[in-house]
């Protein structure tokens, strides 16, 4: 069989949630068929090497034009992918980003979540516009539908209306495997990570941090926040110039897996104040070094934290201070819970569903 798959967020060395996914994905899936061709269908040209995925049945192609604004998507979608698809006779066109390709052949995606859908102030007006469209269009259209969380399957079922035996759930893990150890971080400090934008409501954090610091004004603990903005934000702005202790709050910018270890393994616990997550990567990041966990009580969350560490009240202020206070206090007690959670997910196990798909 020939298999097609989107692999335009492989771009080596600026690996986010999606291209994350996907490398991982492939690396489980391509050596359990030998006996098929897999072709990655790129949407410019790249360092291939750099991906590390050596294997005989993988051949790239670069299919133009580059598809980073919803123009470009549609017409990289439904026009430049589906003559590659005729050229290579492919005989499965499966899309980790979720949208599909107008073809008539089989076709599988994943949909990492709906936040678009139930939030769409969240992102810029043209890509949640082209998003609720293609999106629900690929979730119809598509044979077979993956998804990271079982919450977000529910979210398909109600929102879409997909029924249940369509949806296979295949969990996500970190990039690589972290692990515990000591940190060369020097200074206490609780850690966030991830874009700067208004669903990951660092906003509620930021303020709960600096209502404990006015609380504990002896005390020289930081907030280290790593993350680059992805859109604009301006009430995270706002609340920025107006922090009472900006002097307790470290911007680290954009961390590589390397530096994102040391910060988890340095850090009194990792913060999650999203206010809507399909699955949530650096929860699980942070359970495999040990580090405990602080996240709001919805989405996927709940379900990737379970009762292994803190879960808050959203937008709460001042349940988030308490729940910090509480965790400088018991921090020993929720690192055992969290290294025990964090052995839950890998790659092999999230990828057994879909090789059961294509096997079955």
């Amino acid at each position: 069989m020939k298999i097609a798959v989107n692999a335009r967020w492989l771009l080596p060395g600026k690996l986010e949630g999606t291209g994350v996914y996907t490398l991982r994905m492939l690396e489980q899936i391509i050596p359990a068929f030998p006996q098929h061709e897999f072709h990655l269908l790129l949407d410019r040209q790249v360092d291939t090497g750099r991906l590390g995925l050596g294997f005989p049945n993988l051949s790239y192609h670069v299919v133009s034009p580059p598809a980073r604004h919803p123009w470009l998507w549609a017409m990289w979608n439904n026009w430049a992918v589906p003559q590659m698809l005729k050229r290579l006779k492919a005989e499965l066109y499966w899309s980790p980003d979720g949208l599909p390709a107008k073809t008539n052949i089989k076709q599988w995606v994943t949909i990492h979540d709906l936040n678009f859908e139930h939030h769409p102030q969240w992102v810029p007006a043209p890509v949640a516009k082209y998003y609720s469209k293609n999106i629900k269009r690929g979730a119809e259209v598509a044979d077979k539908v993956f998804t990271v969380s079982h919450w977000s399957k529910d979210d398909l079922i109600e929102t879409y209306g997909l029924p249940e035996n369509k949806i296979s759930v295949t969990y996500n893990a970190p990039q690589r495997k972290f692990s515990p150890g000591t940190s060369s971080n020097e200074g206490a400090y609780f850690c966030a990570v991830g874009a700067l934008t208004p669903r990951k409501n660092l906003k509620t954090l930021l303020l709960a941090f600096d209502k404990w610091c006015s609380a504990n004004k002896g005390d020289s603990i930081h907030l280290r926040v790593a993350g680059e903005p992805h859109f604009s934000d301006p009430e995270l702005k706002s609340v920025v110039s107006g922090l009472k202790h900006p002097d307790r709050v470290e911007w680290m910018g954009r961390l590589n897996d390397g530096e994102l270890e040391e910060l988890y393994r340095g850090a009194i616990a990792y913060c999650m104040p999203s206010a809507m997550e399909g699955f949530g990567i650096p929860l699980v990041e942070a359970m495999q070094c040990g580090t405990p966990v602080i996240a709001s009580d919805n989405s996927a969350i709940t379900e990737v934290v379970a009762d292994k560490g803190l879960l808050v009240p959203t937008y709460d202020i001042d349940a988030w201070a308490a729940a910090l206070e509480r965790m400088q206090q018991e921090r020993t007690h929720w690192s055992a819970l969290a290294l025990e959670r964090g052995k839950d997910f890998d790659w092999a196990t999230s990828a057994q569903p879909w090789i059961d798909a294509l096997k079955g």
